[in-house]
């Protein structure tokens, strides 16, 4: 057997064992048996906005052309729907943490007034279905603990795998791991929360009750982990694609774009996110792979030799390993179409369509891709001037499968019609 091929969930972070798995594979049994397919949820972030010359395509409707930023996705056109105009929030912090929970910052500081994130809320209503809940990585993602795109239920947020290595191991585990050696390390395994049991009774008794709330959760999570991870060991193989080694931006997105596309392949889970910096982008120094010496962040405000020229290759950039991951998905053939068919796939931005130094939600754009089994409108591009951010978010609920959502985040409380064909 190949060295590539390994078995699934070994008992690393939030990896789950034993019912989950078996749920997650009689469902592929089933889907094999009916023609049916899981819906799966992909959500990429990049910051600091985009000019409306480089982005906004050429035409309207079913016969757009492609912008140069956009130009990358040539030939996936009829998978497409791209959307303009919805209003948000301001300010970086402000949009890092809308765009996905539909609540703004209040504060300043990046942190919601609670969640979930889109991404959680697919993940939270889907649980069981698959081994691995969600699946959280980044590209030289941010260190500040308030600069994150995924949150709970109750607003903690979960940060996400920045090596490609990292997120290989995430989905996948020791390879072929000898079914007696994994029932002796799981009973090797103690009870994390049981050692500390009397710190933590001390530490909750001090805290305020909002913390309170917050580490409340947070043990609840790692419980629910533990006894998961207390299952008897279910072997499972999938072909895996090369280990990654490298670790550059080029590298590191490459291999996270495998692992997306291997996790929902394989059935280890359905949602996945991809973030790219924070709300300040990656630093100075890391686009040099791509010729671009200055930060993302002082590009977008006009702080390099060519301005322009540097934020169209970033964005560009961006736009090609967001084709590359498209192409993956696209290229697994799955219940009258593709994995990609059964996949939605969006891209967003915690910033709108403006000129260099703008701070502003007031004309957001989204790419969205796939979909064609839920009835996304594909092959299209339309404007919704005005439309409240969260509203966009709300609509996701109801495309992919959850119509009985009356709102999201703060404000979301109407259906965006544009999403359907």
């Amino acid at each position: 057997m190949s060295s590539n091929r390994r078995a699934f969930l070994k008992g690393l972070g939030a990896t789950a064992l034993g019912i989950p798995l078996v749920r997650g594979l009689l469902g592929q049994a089933a889907h094999a048996t009916t023609g049916t397919a899981p819906t799966r949820f992909v959500l990429l972030f990049t910051g600091n906005g985009q000019l409306p010359s480089h982005w906004l395509p050429s035409g309207k409707g079913t016969g757009f052309g492609l912008s140069p930023v956009l130009q990358p996705l040539a030939g996936l056109e009829h998978k497409l729907l791209l959307l303009r105009g919805f209003q948000g929030g301001s300010t970086h912090s402000v949009g890092m943490s809308e765009t996905t929970t539909g609540r703004p910052s209040l504060d300043g500081g990046g942190v919601p007034t609670g969640g979930p994130s889109i991404d959680q809320f697919f993940a939270n209503h889907w649980a069981g279905d698959t081994p691995l809940h969600s699946l959280e990585l980044g590209v030289m993602p941010a260190a500040d603990p308030y600069d994150h795109i995924v949150y709970s239920e109750s607003g903690l947020p979960i940060p996400p795998v920045g090596s490609g290595l990292g997120g290989f191991e995430r989905v996948f585990a020791y390879a072929n791991e000898d079914p007696a050696v994994a029932e002796a390390r799981r009973a090797a395994k103690g009870s994390v929360l049981d050692v500390f049991a009397r710190d933590l009774t001390d530490l909750q008794g001090k805290l305020d009750p909002s913390t309170r709330r917050l580490l409340d959760e947070h043990l609840t999570l790692v419980r629910s982990q533990e006894q998961e991870l207390l299952q008897p060991y279910i072997p499972v193989t999938c072909e895996a694609p090369p280990t990654p080694t490298g670790t550059g931006l080029v590298d590191t997105w490459n291999a996270h774009n495998e692992s997306i596309a291997a996790a929902f392949r394989c059935g280890v889970t359905r949602v996945a996110t991809m973030r790219v910096g924070g709300w300040g982008g990656i630093e100075s120094g890391g686009y040099d792979e791509i010729g671009v010496a200055a930060g993302h962040h002082d590009v977008a405000h006009g702080g390099s030799d060519d301005p322009d020229g540097n934020l169209l290759a970033i964005n560009r950039f961006h736009s090609e390993q967001l084709a590359d991951l498209l192409r993956k998905l696209d290229a697994v053939p799955e219940a009258g179409g593709t994995l990609l068919d059964h996949t939605v796939v969006v891209w967003v931005n915690e910033f709108g369509l403006g000129a260099f130094n703008h701070h502003s939600r007031s004309d957001l754009q989204v790419v969205m891709a796939g979909g064609s089994a839920v009835g996304m409108a594909n092959g299209t591009y339309r404007e919704v001037a005005g439309v409240d951010y969260a509203h966009f978010l709300l609509s996701l609920t109801h495309l992919l499968g959850f119509p009985a959502t009356a709102t999201f985040g703060d404000r979301g409380t109407d259906v965006v019609p544009e999403l359907w064909a």
